[in-house]
């Protein structure tokens, strides 16, 4: 009788730790960029696309930086005022922001929550961007970031999540790399990244 106890127990413990392992596969499943951005209707992707983001508004308030090593990088903007969707196509190229190596604030994954927390107004409905220099979001990182934008939501705070823009590939390189940036000696493509116009000061 003990022995037919022991190897019920075994088994159900065995069933367990298989359930807790597909909860865990549900609820990390991969996110894919490129297929969540699309509209799904009946299960089939349909065109067209969501509307485009203005080019100035690709960085919303709060921005957060996943690298290939799924280091988490955060840097911050000014508030953002109301928005309307009446923008031509080309305004949506990701404008010039004048980014920083010295405004990428790396935050480990294990003080995200707490980071949030601590600088979110709860007054204030932050835009927050989590930008990946990979189509496919799959890392302990993002999951934690994910949650802990999710829990500000009840606040009428909103998330996005999107590919990085040039200007934040090309800072971030640099960052890491401890070298000197100079935008203006960068060769930017003009196809992927807008520098508004900036009307001149005029000396008096």
């Amino acid at each position: 009788m003990a022995r037919i106890f022991i190897g019920f127990m075994i088994c159900f413990l065995f069933l367990n730790c298989s359930k807790k392992e597909n909860n865990t596969s549900i609820k990390n499943k991969p996110y894919i960029i490129s297929q969540n951005n699309k509209k799904i209707i009946n299960g089939k992707d349909s065109i067209p696309l969501p509307p485009p983001i203005p080019g100035w508004l690709y960085y919303g308030t709060n921005s957060f930086i996943i690298d290939t090593d799924s280091k988490i990088y955060y840097f911050q903007r000014d508030e953002i005022n109301h928005i309307c969707g009446n923008w031509k196509k080309s305004d949506t190229i990701p404008n010039f922001i004048g980014l920083q190596p010295k405004d990428l604030i790396e935050i480990p994954t294990n003080n995200i929550s707490d980071f949030i927390k601590a600088n979110y107004k709860q007054k204030f409905k932050n835009i927050t961007y989590i930008c990946s220099k990979t189509d496919t979001l799959q890392s302990e990182s993002f999951f934690v970031l994910e949650k802990a934008l999710k829990s500000q939501e009840k606040y009428g705070d909103y998330y996005n999540i999107r590919r990085t823009t040039q200007e934040e590939d090309t800072v971030l390189k640099y960052k890491k790399n401890n070298e000197f940036y100079n935008s203006e000696d960068i060769n930017w493509d003009k196809n992927r990244i807008t520098f508004p116009f900036i009307k001149p000061k005029l000396n008096h």
